[in-house]
């Protein structure tokens, strides 16, 4: 089967726009999370296929200590020791940091003790 040049453009555009929309939801993403006050907490956000205590191992190593989990085993709450405890949970596998307040709300039931709406 042969693509002919407009099948081929129609494809590169519908990609070059799904990449546009998917950065975009990730800048507005990382905005919109961002921290108010990192010495009440952060919640910091590993890769899915991050077990439990690969996650508590990264970040608490980084100089924080542990809260909660969140709502899933990816993601760790903690308290920071320092300022500077961003960049180094970042370098250490962190794909971004968030206010945990804020990231709770994203969860239906999540001030409900476990139980869902």
């Amino acid at each position: 089967m042969k693509f002919t040049p407009a099948f081929r453009r129609t494809c590169f555009d519908v990609l070059l726009i799904t990449g546009f929309a998917l950065g975009s939801l990730l800048v507005a993403a990382r905005i919109a999370l961002q921290p108010q006050n990192p010495s009440e907490g952060l919640a910091v956000v590993f890769t899915p296929w991050t077990d439990a205590a690969s996650a508590l191992d990264r970040a608490t190593s980084a100089g924080a200590r542990l809260v909660r989990y969140g709502n899933y085993p990816f993601i760790v709450v903690v308290i920071p020791d320092d300022a500077s405890y961003v960049s180094r949970v970042s370098s250490s596998g962190a794909l971004f940091i968030a206010d945990p307040k804020t990231l709770a709300a994203c969860f239906p039931g999540a001030n409900q003790q476990g139980k869902t709406i």
